[in-house]
């Protein structure tokens, strides 16, 4: 017997005395999670293999990290949400409703019609942790290892997607931020919205990228996206619409950078790439619409009328709702638009360490103190960002993406849920502190040019440097 042999046998041994203990010993609320863990990580094995093959091998050291953090997240959640609030959380509604429902299920007095999601927001989610519980059992720590892990793809599918359409990217980098961010970490590594949304987020964005880097591979690419705008849209339909809106803008982008270069000269026209984008632009359209108007009835039926209407609705009522609570402040008025870039800046960086009261705001602090202090310290990548954003469709969509937010959020007055939410457009926004550095004009110490030329759309196979 070989040595792994040997520790694969002792490890296992071991897993099974501590299982039987923990059974005899502990609730299934908490020895339900050891059932569950190595399922998981067995089928994420092959799984982070396949997504960081070949040139991509020098980050899956960084994405078994990150799936490590993403289940201390989940053990982290469970410890405050259910030990320290005692459940006073939504965590707590959607495992009370989600337990009583796949109790009904395996009980045989309801069929499993009854936790197939087919409701909206909350509903959506309650009938969503009973499918789960209906699997694995009603466990809330098992629960929000799931939730963590289905997270936790959101990150990897935003990885590859950056890999995949930012030539030149600091790949190790990027992932290192994404995968460890304690934001990121935390916030979506239990039972709730959050978790979900964030897995289909990075579904449409790895969609787009596959759209404006892989042409031959359009048909997949929509499919990823319209999938992932239609989920989005049964939690968080107010994210749907930013997405959608940012995808739109960057294909437009694209089928213009196709027909006129930087020096303002027209190019031949290559129809080969500009028919597929406008496919992609009218059918992208067409996915926003029938979301935010079909898929969506709770938001039709809390702000009718045209589109722009119910959106603006929608984030009013987001907006409403969460200057609750504690660690609640006055947020920017934002009824004129000169303050916009303003009021995007501080909800993008809101709170720094003077404002921050009690250890959970000093924690959010730290961590954007630390971001700002990389970009600072990585000004040449910062300066970087305007050349690379007129020539990359996905820094385009990542931009938009980042300042909607921004925008759209800043009335938001509390600090704890705008830390949540933001959670899911941080990927993108680190995005900027991983693109290629300005470097010197090569024989001329005056000006600068980007570290990459190749256009956007090219798969680069080296960009695992930091």
């Amino acid at each position: 017997m070989s040595p792994l042999e040997r520790v694969a046998v002792v490890g296992a041994a071991l897993y099974l005395i501590v299982l039987g203990v923990a059974m005899q010993r502990l609730a299934y609320d908490l020895w339900g999670a050891l059932v569950i863990l190595p399922v998981l990580v067995a089928v994420s094995v092959p799984l982070i293999r396949r997504a960081f093959a070949g040139p991509l091998t020098a980050i899956r050291p960084y994405a078994w990290l990150g799936l490590v953090m993403k289940f201390a997240g989940a053990g982290a959640g469970y410890e405050v949400r259910f030990e320290m609030y005692g459940g006073a959380a939504d965590a707590g509604r959607y495992h009370d409703v989600g337990r009583s429902l796949a109790g009904a299920v395996r009980g045989g007095t309801a069929s499993l019609w009854t936790v197939v999601p087919t409701g909206t927001g909350t509903r959506f989610l309650e009938q969503f942790t009973g499918l789960v519980y209906t699997v694995v059992g009603s466990s809330r720590l098992a629960g929000f290892l799931v939730f963590a892990w289905m997270s936790y793809w959101g990150l990897v599918f935003l990885v590859k997607a950056a890999v995949v359409a930012v030539p030149g990217l600091a790949a190790r980098r990027y992932a290192l931020l994404v995968f460890l961010l304690p934001s990121i970490v935390y916030w979506g590594s239990s039972i709730g919205k959050e978790a979900f949304a964030g897995l289909w987020l990075g579904v449409v964005s790895y969609g787009l990228a596959v759209i404006v880097a892989r042409p031959e591979r359009l048909w997949t690419g929509l499919v990823l996206v319209a999938a992932g705008l239609v989920a989005v849209a049964r939690v968080r339909p107010h994210f749907a619409a930013i997405w959608a809106g940012a995808l739109v803008i960057a294909l437009v982008s694209r089928m213009v950078r196709e027909v006129v270069v930087p020096g303002g000269a027209r190019r031949r026209l290559q129809w080969s790439a500009i028919v597929p984008a406008a496919v992609a632009t009218v059918g992208l359209a067409m996915v926003v619409a029938f979301t935010v108007n079909v898929l969506d009835p709770v938001s039709a039926q809390e702000a009718p009328g045209p589109l722009a209407d119910r959106i603006s609705g929608i984030l009013a009522s987001v907006s409403g709702t969460t200057d609750e609570g504690g660690s609640t402040f006055t947020p920017i008025d934002t009824s004129s638009p000169a303050v916009w870039p303003f009021a995007a800046a501080r909800t993008l960086t809101r709170p720094v360490l003077l404002e921050a009261r009690g250890l959970a705001g000093l924690l959010p602090a730290l961590e954007m103190t630390c971001l700002l202090t990389t970009a600072l310290v990585g000004w040449r990548r910062t300066l970087n960002v305007p050349r690379l954003v007129v020539t990359t469709p996905y820094l385009v969509f990542a931009a938009v993406v980042v300042l909607t937010f921004g925008v759209t959020f800043a009335n938001v007055g509390n600090l704890g849920i705008l830390v949540r939410q933001r959670s899911l457009v941080l990927p993108l926004l680190v995005l900027l502190w991983a693109v290629p550095p300005l470097t010197g004009r090569s024989g001329s110490g005056h000006g600068r040019r980007p570290a990459s030329t190749r256009p956007s759309w090219v798969v680069a196979t080296d960009e695992a440097t930091v």
